[in-house]
């Protein structure tokens, strides 16, 4: 094609046709700017459509994420429910509305002191706004929908505010307390080899008498509160996720 050009061009200086010259010329020019122009919009179309290859991927992995998430969530708000109606029993038992065995009384308030936390998966998140294709997104909501789910931490804060809480109670400060009670809270203690100190079935401490004390009793209503309101966050969380996830479905069925 190269030969074929340099021969019309020949040709047409020998013949001393100069004007016919300039115009093959400006229109070789034309062809080839053309020729570019199509190349260069083919390689942004290529770019765009590895660019969309790569955020679908990206957006299937966030939504695998949140399914795992919500798993945690479920599982959280199980646990803390758990924590809050064995409080609640406590509770309840001091009023004398309920009654419970000391043993029973002991794993309820125990078990207030084992905590769970939880925190978002959010690698895919991050590898998605830190390429910037998070912001070149069609659908306008969805990419400020994705940060703003993923900036919300007070699911987190509640979690930590309640390990602060259940870690101020000072047991050395409780005569009442038996400290050897504190290794009934773990059944995963039965597992450890060569354990040789012995776990008795029953609480030595007299849970009724312990928690008749003020600063007990406000203790668990403080842990009971909180337990409550991390209860609302997990739910709240859930439903932000599953709404989260559902807009992703729609834009990637799109």
């Amino acid at each position: 094609m190269i030969k074929f050009f340099r021969h019309i061009r020949q040709n047409l200086i020998m013949e001393n046709k100069t004007t016919k010259y300039f115009k093959y010329a400006i229109g070789e020019i034309i062809l080839v700017v053309i020729g570019i122009l199509i190349a260069l919009q083919l390689n942004i179309q290529k770019e765009v459509a590895n660019e969309k290859k790569i955020t679908q991927e990206l957006l299937s992995g966030i939504q695998a994420d949140l399914k795992l998430e919500v798993e945690r969530i479920d599982y959280l708000k199980n646990y803390y429910s758990e924590i809050t109606n064995g409080i609640q029993r406590v509770i309840l038992h001091k009023q004398g509305k309920e009654e419970y065995s000391n043993n029973e009384l002991g794993k309820y308030f125990m078990h207030a002191f084992e905590f769970r936390k939880f925190s978002k998966i959010n690698t895919n998140y991050q590898t998605l706004y830190n390429s910037g294709l998070l912001q070149k997104i069609e659908n306008q909501e969805l990419p400020g929908k994705i940060i703003t789910y993923y900036s919300r931490l007070f699911l987190e804060w509640s979690l930590e505010i309640y390990q602060l809480k259940a870690g101020d109670f000072d047991f050395n400060k409780t005569a009442l307390f038996d400290p050897l009670d504190k290794i009934q809270t773990n059944i995963d203690y039965n597992s450890i080899p060569d354990f040789r100190l012995d776990i008795r079935t029953n609480f030595q401490t007299d849970f009724t008498t312990f928690i008749e004390q003020s600063e007990t009793l406000n203790f668990l209503l403080d842990l009971l509160n909180q337990s409550v309101l991390i209860f609302g966050n997990l739910n709240t969380y859930k439903e932000s996720n599953l709404a989260l996830s559902q807009q992703i479905d729609n834009y990637l069925s799109q």
